[in-house]
């Protein structure tokens, strides 16, 4: 006698492969968002970073010129090298246009005695990071603001 064998055919069904579609467009939307948040949360924390050592070479060229970079004549600061001061950073990368917007040196304490920059976060327009040794800053005139500051929406957040 013989033995019949039923052959099963292998693999899956077109009802198991849409469940596993399902889960992993499920997961995805779930991913997606969250690793962007991420992936801009560590790009302003190293924009931040950055943003200390630009000040820090804002000091360094102070100390060696008592004076901070000129706004308007010789040596003055350009938005995008950020020359004249060593600083070979790349915060720039992460700003809108790839440069800093303002750079202010007001001569109210005498010339060249204080200075500003603000460059805003291409991610998140509504950040802006100020770098500053002044009380001319346009966003907060009058308060002397010393080192690195973030603002969210014109508010000062750190």
């Amino acid at each position: 006698m013989r033995k019949i064998r039923l052959h099963r055919e292998q693999g899956f069904s077109l009802v198991e492969l849409m469940v596993v579609i399902a889960i992993v467009a499920l997961l995805a939307t779930i991913a997606v968002p969250t690793s962007k948040h991420y992936i801009t949360k560590s790009h302003y924390t190293a924009a931040l970073v950055e943003c200390k050592e630009l000040y820090n070479a804002f000091i360094a060229f102070y100390a060696a010129n008592d004076m901070f970079p000129n706004a308007t004549s010789s040596p003055k600061f350009d938005l995008v090298t950020f020359s004249p001061l060593e600083y070979d950073g790349t915060v720039t990368q992460r700003m809108v246009g790839q440069k800093a917007e303002v750079y202010d040196s007001p001569d109210d304490l005498g010339n060249n005695q204080e200075f500003y920059v603000r460059m805003v976060f291409a991610r998140d327009p509504s950040v802006q990071f100020v770098v500053a040794n002044s009380d001319n800053v346009d966003l907060e005139p009058g308060v002397r603001l010393n080192g690195v500051f973030v603002y969210r929406n014109g508010i000062r957040v750190k």
